[in-house]
């Protein structure tokens, strides 16, 4: 799990104080830091397909990283896909009209 979180350090990295108008954004934390879908999708590529699931699950108001680390990826991906899973921190949305976030 420790190495999954590291990737926030790539995510970070990215971060833009502003987008185009509704364009896809994933905000990354409480500090309402977001970085584009298209970069999102960049960092993600390089790891396993359930790593940002895990990482969105770690620490974002329901779960903790100790928990999901316990979990095997199955578990991961039902537990993201659930209704139940409401993300507080970070979570995809877009820019809005003004583009700003």
């Amino acid at each position: 799990m420790d190495t999954i979180i590291d990737v926030t350090v790539e995510l970070k990295a990215r971060i833009r104080p502003s987008f185009e108008p509704y364009e896809g954004v994933y905000r990354l934390n409480d500090f309402a830091e977001y970085v584009s879908e298209g970069d999102w999708d960049e960092v993600w590529s390089r790891y396993p397909g359930w790593w940002p699931k895990a990482w969105m699950l770690a620490d974002n108001g329901q779960f903790t990283s100790e928990q999901i680390s316990r979990l095997t990826v199955e578990q991961i991906e039902q537990l993201f896909d659930s209704p139940a899973f409401e993300p507080e921190y970070a979570y995809y949305t877009d820019a809005g009209e003004d583009g700003m976030r």
